[in-house]
């Protein structure tokens, strides 16, 4: 069940922690308010959806459509998706009635599968905001990309934005935060930007609770875990970005996965 804060509450959380006067209602108008807290919320959620957190991802699916010539990839475009892309998480294929999470790979390594032409997509890459690089391709193979979306601003004053447990402090004190930088109180801007960073903090100490091995990123953790290479390849390390360690003969199980990192994986 979504815990709705509506857009004239955030203002008069607002209004509240900065102790406007009569005098500053000209100063601090609604339309100034609205627009620094609809500007918080959609940094608040690229924030925590960086940090690895999936509250407010969303899924597309279709199917690849093979090759794009003449580029050794295939062009996925996510132009006409609605709600539109802010930022692309992860994209699985299906392969042979399985489901497979491609490895996220850097566009400047567009080119190092050219050399096995059209074939079953292990990475991809994003080059534009809506529009991604799927290495190699065949075509044929259904995908789901997973994404941010779009987030239409606050306008009327009943409009809301889900709070989840408390999150709308950390929109309320970056308001805040901003409103003391606009008229340079250097000493309340320490407080203020104080108190957002702990609610921040919070928030993420929170969110690690929520896996069995202790972090709920990749974004953030550094934990490397031992992950099966595409169709049967052997082991390697998952990293940030993807395998990054060398991988064995299909099914020869060689790899760099340590115990060690299996260990830090447990808890251990």
């Amino acid at each position: 069940m979504a815990r709705n804060v509506t857009l004239s509450q955030l203002r008069t959380d607002v209004s509240a922690q900065c102790d406007f006067s009569v005098a500053s209602a000209s100063r601090y108008t609604d339309t100034l308010l609205t627009r620094l807290i609809n500007q918080s919320i959609q940094r608040f959620r690229e924030r925590v959806s960086a940090e690895g957190m999936t509250h407010f991802l969303v899924s597309t699916s279709g199917t690849l459509a093979g090759q794009t010539s003449p580029f050794a990839f295939e062009v996925l475009d996510l132009s006409a998706v609605s709600p539109s892309v802010v930022r692309t998480y992860g994209v699985d294929v299906t392969i042979r009635g399985l489901v497979r999470t491609l490895a996220f790979r850097p566009f400047q390594e567009r080119n190092e599968y050219s050399d096995q032409g059209p074939g079953i997509p292990v990475a991809w890459s994003q080059y534009q905001t809506r529009t991604l690089a799927i290495m190699p391709s065949r075509g044929g193979d259904p995908y789901t990309v997973w994404y941010l979306p779009v987030l239409a601003d606050l306008v009327n004053d009943a409009d809301t934005w889900d709070g989840v447990a408390g999150w709308e402090n950390w929109v309320v004190w970056d308001v805040v935060a901003q409103l003391a930088a606009r008229d340079q109180y250097d000493v309340s801007l320490r407080q203020f930007s104080f108190l957002r960073d702990g609610i921040w903090q919070d928030i993420i100490r929170g969110a690690s609770k929520v896996t069995a091995v202790g972090g709920s990123v990749i974004g953030r953790d550094t934990v490397r875990r031992a992950v099966k290479a595409p169709l049967g390849g052997g082991i390697g390390e998952q990293g940030p970005q993807g395998p990054t360690g060398p991988q064995g003969p299909a099914g020869s199980g060689s790899g760099t996965g340590s115990m060690a990192d299996t260990l830090m994986l447990m808890g251990g």
